[in-house]
C-alpha cells in the first residue's frame, strides 16, 4: 500500500474533525480506492465507509505462518530444544549403553528355520534332511515300520468300489452273464417293470382363475335372488330421545315380593374372611418372643464342604449300602406317586 502525504500546515488525521477527516479523505484515497492507514486501538475519528469495506475485505492472517515455539520438521532426527554444551560432552553411564543397544531381530534366516517348517498343520517339522541321512541305510525295524498295512486272510472283495455309492441302498453291482442272455422276462419282472398309475379318483389340481362357463354367462338370476342382492335398507330417523318422562303411575306402582326379592343385592357366603391388608402390626408378644434351641438349630445354614475339598473325594457321590437296602414308607410312596389328572 501506499502512504499518505500529509500537507504542510495540515493537522494529523487522528486530531482531525470527523467531517473534516470524512471531505478531505475522500479524495486521498489510492488508485486501487483503499487507503493505508491503520487504526489501533478506539478513536473518535469515523472511518470513510468504503475504507471500512476494503479493511473487511481483506482475507485472515493464517495462523500457521506464525511461530509460537521452535520450528519443527518431520521426519528427521532433531530434537525440539537444542542441547547444551553439558549434555553433548557428558559420557554415558553403563547402563544407558546397554539400554541404548538395539533389540535383536529374531527375524533372520539365520535363527530362524525355513518358512515351510511347521506348514501344514502338521506337529513335526518338515526339515530337509542332511547328505548323511540321505546315504545311511535303514535298520530292521525301520524297514519292518515302512511295510504297508496287509489285509486279513478272511477279508473277500466280491464287489466293486463304487457300491453302495450314490447314497442307493441297493448296490450297483455288475449284470452276470447269464442274465444278459435271456430272452423273455417272467411275469414277475414284467409286473415290477410297469410304471405306478394313478387312481381312479384322482383330480388334476386346479387352476387359480377359472373360466365361467357360457351358460352361467347367460343365466338371469331368480326374483328371490334380486330380493337378497338388495341393500339392506337403515331408516334415517327421526329416533326416540335417550331421555323421556316418566309416567305418575309407574312412580306410584309399589313391587311385589318376586321384585323385591329379584332386586337384592347377592351377599356373602358364611364365613367369608377378606383380603388381608399388606402391611400389619406386629403384636407385643411376637416382639418379645424368644426362639427356642431348635428353632435357632433349624434357622442355621446348612454347612457344605467347598469344592476345592470335594473334588479330590473320590467316594463323593457313592451311594451308601444302607441307602441301597433301603425300603421307603407308604406315605413316602403315596407321594411319589405321579398327580392323576382327568
Amino acid at each position: 500500500m501506499a502512504a499518505t502525504v500529509r500537507r504542510s500546515g495540515e493537522a494529523p488525521w487522528y486530531k482531525q474533525r470527523p467531517a473534516q477527516f470524512t471531505n478531505q479523505h475522500s479524495q486521498e484515497e489510492d488508485e486501487d480506492g483503499s487507503h493505508s492507514r491503520v487504526y489501533t486501538g478506539r478513536t473518535a475519528v469515523a472511518m470513510p465507509a468504503k475504507e471500512r469495506i476494503n479493511t473487511l475485505a481483506k482475507p485472515k492472517l493464517s495462523r500457521s505462518s506464525l511461530s509460537y515455539g521452535p520450528s519443527l520438521s518431520w521426519g528427521n532426527q532433531r530434537p525440539m530444544w537444542e542441547l547444551t554444551k553439558g549434555a553433548l560432552n557428558a559420557q554415558p553411564t553403563d547402563r544407558l549403553l546397554s539400554l541404548s543397544q538395539p533389540k535383536r531381530n529374531f527375524s533372520t534366516q539365520e535363527d530362524l528355520k525355513p518358512q515351510w517348517e511347521f506348514s501344514c498343520g502338521r506337529q513335526s517339522p518338515i526339515i530337509k534332511p542332511s547328505t548323511r541321512a540321505c546315504r545311511a541305510g535303514a535298520s530292521e525295524r525301520i524297514d519292518q515300520l515302512a511295510q504297508p498295512k496287509q489285509s486279513s486272510e478272511a477279508l473277500t472283495e466280491n464287489r466293486s468300489t463304487y457300491e453302495f455309492s450314490c447314497g442307493r441302498s441297493s448296490p450297483i453291482q455288475e449284470t452276470s452273464k447269464a442274465a444278459t442272455r435271456l430272452t423273455a422276462p417272467n411275469e414277475r419282472t414284467v409286473t415290477l417293470a410297469k410304471p405306478k398309475r394313478t387312481p381312479n379318483n384322482y383330480e388334476v389340481s386346479r387352476e387359480v382363475q377359472t373360466i365361467p362357463t357360457p351358460a352361467a354367462r347367460n343365466a338371469r338370476p331368480s326374483e328371490r335372488i334380486e330380493s337378497l342382492a338388495e341393500a339392506k335398507k337403515r331408516p334415517t330417523g327421526p329416533f326416540r330421545e335417550p331421555d323421556w318422562p316418566v309416567s305418575r303411575k309407574a312412580m306410584n306402582t309399589q313391587p311385589n315380593e318376586r321384585i323385591r326379592e329379584l332386586a337384592r343385592s347377592k351377599g356373602l357366603v358364611e364365613g367369608f374372611q377378606g383380603n388381608r391388608d399388606v402391611q400389619w402390626s406386629v403384636t407385643k408378644s411376637a416382639k418379645n418372643a424368644v426362639a427356642t434351641q431348635r428353632i435357632e438349630e433349624l434357622s442355621g445354614p446348612i454347612m457344605r464342604e467347598s469344592m476345592d475339598h470335594v473334588q479330590f473325594n473320590l467316594d463323593v457321590f457313592k451311594v451308601s449300602e444302607a441307602a441301597k437296602k433301603a425300603k421307603c414308607s407308604a406315605r413316602t410312596e403315596e407321594l411319589a406317586e405321579p398327580i392323576r389328572r382327568k
